[in-house]
């Protein structure tokens, strides 16, 4: 497959996907190793500069419908060593943060990666000391050990302060920064849809109704006319999937007949196939093999000895020159050996 593909950039110019270009040289042509998709070489690194840029790792194909990854090796020549030694700090990041088993040290300098062999102690109130600054801190909170307090009663400038610019996601527990805009937050790690006053899920309110009441009303960021086409998208999307679904119906119920008669004949002529193929393996495995019986070949063997003395006397009677002796010693001599048989 690949080989064709090389051959079409020989005979023809490539058209890149990204920028609709036409590329005559083979050299300018970018394949992924994973998914053996192809774009010309400076898209890929342009593309793979702005991922880093924007910390969007692991980077994957340019193609929208592939999901396959770019190794290191192909980062290696696409990036400048500065943005590479940058990737692969952001896949660690990526990689501890995403694992529930590990977590970087939250000492300022230390840097150092955590390993929680008990599962039980993964997110809860539990003291843990770090190997390399020896500091100690709450598994949950990722603060400074208090025996005393719970993590809800600590003012983090994380979590707690609804006007920091800076917060945790609730769920991953990955960092971000709010600038302005929309106070509907989503998580560019875990996708998590949260407000970003009182981390609250947001996940499935649909009409953004948790603005309208408590502490965030009218904290959204967008006007009331922006927000009321909001719901109204909403709420046609949601009466034409259910129009849609209304008039599908009669069509399912008058077609629904036809298609399980048309199923019923193709069972019915599969187990007719398969019973057909049982009785002939059946015949072919118990059918007996005919052996002659004793009786018939005595029988056989009468009837050719009689057959024979008849030939004899014809021949006997149509030649007047042989005696009438000599057929009868042969007459003789065969009832002996009929008798012996």
């Amino acid at each position: 497959m690949v080989d064709e593909r090389v051959k079409l950039c020989d005979e023809c110019a490539f058209q890149c996907s990204i920028c609709y270009n036409e590329i005559n040289d083979q050299k300018n042509v970018c394949e992924i190793e994973s998914c053996h998709c192809q774009f010309c070489t400076e898209c890929v690194r342009h593309y793979c500069s702005s991922q880093v840029n924007t910390a969007l790792v692991p980077i994957q194909c340019p193609n929208s419908e592939c999901d396959q990854q770019l190794t290191l090796n192909e980062l290696c020549t696409l990036l400048t060593d500065a943005q590479f030694q940058l990737y692969r700090k952001l896949l660690l990041d990526h990689e501890v943060t995403n694992d529930p088993h590990r977590l970087f040290c939250p000492h300022v300098d230390c840097g150092n990666i955590i390993t929680i062999i008990d599962e039980r102690k993964i997110n809860r109130e539990h003291p843990t000391t770090c190997s390399k600054c020896k500091t100690t801190f709450c598994l949950k909170c990722r603060s400074q050990w208090h025996p005393n307090e719970h993590c809800s009663d600590l003012l983090t400038p994380y979590e707690m302060e609804p006007d920091s610019n800076i917060k945790r996601c609730p769920r991953c527990r990955f960092p971000l920064e709010w600038v302005a805009g929309c106070a509907q937050i989503m998580c560019v790690n875990c996708k998590h849809i949260f407000c970003w006053y009182c981390l609250k899920s947001l996940d499935n309110d649909f009409f953004l109704l948790h603005f309208e009441r408590g502490p965030c009303r009218n904290r959204l960021g967008h006007s009331r006319a922006s927000l009321f086409l909001h719901r109204l998208t909403i709420v046609g999307i949601f009466i034409g999937l259910t129009l849609l679904f209304l008039i599908t119906i009669p069509f399912l119920i008058l077609i629904a007949p036809c298609l399980l008669c048309c199923r019923y004949k193709q069972i019915k002529n599969r187990l007719k196939n398969l019973t057909k193929l049982g009785q002939r393996f059946q015949q072919q495995q118990y059918t007996p093999t005919m052996h002659p019986s004793p009786a018939s070949s005595l029988n056989q063997l009468n009837s050719s000895s009689l057959i024979d003395i008849e030939q004899e006397l014809n021949k006997n009677l149509k030649n007047p020159l042989v005696s009438s002796s000599t057929t009868t010693t042969n007459v003789n001599k065969s009832k002996p050996e009929l008798a012996s048989v």
